[in-house]
């Protein structure tokens, strides 16, 4: 029952972030919401997203394997429970629930049909800014209007793939949006970590 309450909130959590920066297709015009205002973003569609330092493909990774035992530690999650997990308009993809019982919960995904570009090109209802995830540039990415809800971090990993991590406490409350921003950062840069040593 518990594992079911924060699956379900961090699914809701994931596709608020998510369904925020939908477009019409990869790379396509980003669609308005509804009442047909865009609202405004800090995103800066000129960013300029740095070379990777290595191609770091995620088909046929399992995004449960992406954190390992002493990294889950380091995050303070107990459990690893993969799922179907739909990010923005991208349909269902292997996903997995990093969960601390009710406290908070982790979402990763491995994104093979998505550039980080189409969140820091603007759009939608999310405010988003490049940042660096362990030498790899990543989009961090708010629901615009919200502060202390939930944080995602998208890196650039390979062409047209993205690692996404979102952050969101359950029943865990206090945070600053920075600190929900720094949580998704550093679980994003340990799972990049993993991710160079399946390849």
């Amino acid at each position: 029952m518990i594992r079911s309450i924060c699956a379900i909130a961090a699914v809701v959590s994931v596709l608020v972030t998510g369904s925020a920066c939908t477009s019409n297709g990869i790379g396509g015009t980003p669609s308005p919401t509804s009442g047909g205002s865009t609202p405004s973003s800090s995103a800066n569609p000129d960013a300029e997203v740095p070379a990777r330092p290595a191609d770091l493909k995620l088909n046929g990774v399992d995004p449960c394997k992406l954190l390992t035992a002493p990294q889950m530690t380091a995050i303070a999650v107990a459990e690893a429970v993969p799922d179907q997990v739909e990010v923005s308009d991208l349909g269902k993809q292997p996903g997995c629930f990093y969960e601390n019982g009710l406290k908070y919960t982790y979402t990763v995904v491995g994104l093979t049909n998505r550039d980080i570009r189409s969140w820091l090109n603007g759009g939608g209802n999310t405010t988003s800014k490049l940042i660096d995830v362990a030498g790899f540039g990543a989009a961090e990415i708010v629901l615009t209007g919200t502060e202390g809800v939930n944080c995602s971090v998208a890196v650039d990993v390979s062409e047209g793939q993205a690692l996404y991590v979102n952050y969101s406490p359950t029943t865990q409350k206090g945070e600053s949006q920075d600190q929900l921003c720094g949580n998704a950062k550093k679980a994003s840069a340990l799972a990049v970590e993993t991710l160079k040593t399946l390849k």
